[in-house]
């Protein structure tokens, strides 16, 4: 019975998920969310008070997939210049994987962040450190410039990653092409990473 609930829940925030990403929290409808999940909205509000709290457990959700993503991604590396670029290189494959992430906070940052301010401090500051403490540890070791300020580096890199996703359409109209391809999605995550190191890699000599 336990195992079935659970397989509701997960069922009812997958479906919630698509919903939510394609038409926002105004324009998403309790009983498409139900269809979808193919459950009765009774059952979706004993997991889910309202509307709103379902969105919020969504949001939720996706920050923390995010953010376990890129902090796991650089354990296996002892280099701060390597754990750098494999945590910006697993966040902008993960927002490729999870187009619904982009979407989501896109339509989040229209409702001024209403509900992400519910949900996102406490997941941030239990990832933050580890992000940090990359950062940190390269310039203690001489490899980054020792007067970067962390939270601007943070916020370039999270920008230039997800506003290549948020304008993929944009970008298919002027490029003629597809921004996912393969070979885009390389040439970008690249860019990405030149322009990222450049800025803050110490420069000797």
């Amino acid at each position: 019975m336990k195992v079935c609930g659970m397989q509701s829940r997960e069922r009812i925030l997958a479906a919630a998920e698509e919903v939510f990403a394609s038409k926002g929290l105004r324009g998403a409808r309790v009983d498409e969310i139900a269809a979808r999940a193919q459950i009765n909205k009774r059952m979706l509000y004993h997991y889910f008070q309202s509307k709103e709290d379902l969105y919020t457990a969504v949001l939720k959700a996706n920050f923390e997939r995010a953010l376990a993503a890129t902090s796991q991604a650089s354990k296996s590396k002892e280099d701060p210049r390597e754990q750098a670029v494999e945590a910006i290189k697993t966040y902008f494959y993960f927002l490729a994987r999870n187009p619904n992430y982009a979407r989501l906070v896109s339509w989040e940052a229209l409702e001024g962040g209403l509900y992400a301010r519910r949900v996102l401090p406490p997941i941030w500051e239990e990832g933050l450190p580890r992000l940090k403490a990359i950062l940190e540890d390269g310039m203690a070791k001489g490899v980054f410039r020792t007067d970067l300020d962390v939270r601007q580096v943070l916020t370039s890199v999270n920008t230039l990653c997800i506003s290549y996703f948020t304008q993929k359409d944009i970008l298919a109209i002027l490029w003629q092409d597809d921004p996912t391809r393969p070979e885009n999605l390389e040439k970008r995550l690249k860019h990405i990473l030149d322009l990222v190191l450049r800025s803050i890699l110490l420069i000797k000599g």
